[in-house]
């Protein structure tokens, strides 16, 4: 692990996409559980959660192809984000939590881990292009 990526807890980005893809297939699956969901629906943070997993350990593999899988991983996180913003329609319409109590957990989820994955990778691309900055400056 090279001293010039941003790195949360020592963990760089593709490390923090592979535990990130990994948390949101257990919360699928413990939400499914919980609920005793039989829908399809139920399983989406893990549906987002496997590509993000898989292109994280790619990164980590194949670190020429590091750039192209982050930005495919951050437009899934912004998609993990933008659906987890529809809890505000349970917000609005003062059923959060009462209504569909596993739904909406599942939304608060998403949202903000989705929020929180986004700020770190968005903050790991400006790290990255200092350093590029830094690195043509001095050459």
């Amino acid at each position: 692990m090279s001293k010039n990526e941003y790195q949360v807890f020592g963990l760089n980005s593709s490390k923090i996409s592979m535990i990130y893809g990994i948390l949101l297939v257990v919360f699928a699956i413990f939400v499914s559980a919980a609920s005793g969901s039989r829908s399809v629906t139920s399983y989406i943070p893990a549906m987002l959660g496997i590509p993000i997993l898989i292109f994280g350990l790619i990164a980590l593999i194949v670190p020429s192809k590091q750039k192209l899988v982050m930005h495919i991983n951050v437009m899934i996180g912004l998609v993990i984000f933008v659906g987890g913003l529809s809890v505000f329609g349970s917000i609005v319409s003062g059923t959060l939590l009462t209504s569909n109590f596993w739904a909406d957990v599942s939304k608060l989820f998403l949202g903000i881990s989705g929020a929180l994955y986004l700020i770190f990778c968005i903050k790991s691309f400006i790290f990255i292009r200092k350093q590029r900055e830094i690195s043509t400056a001095n050459s």
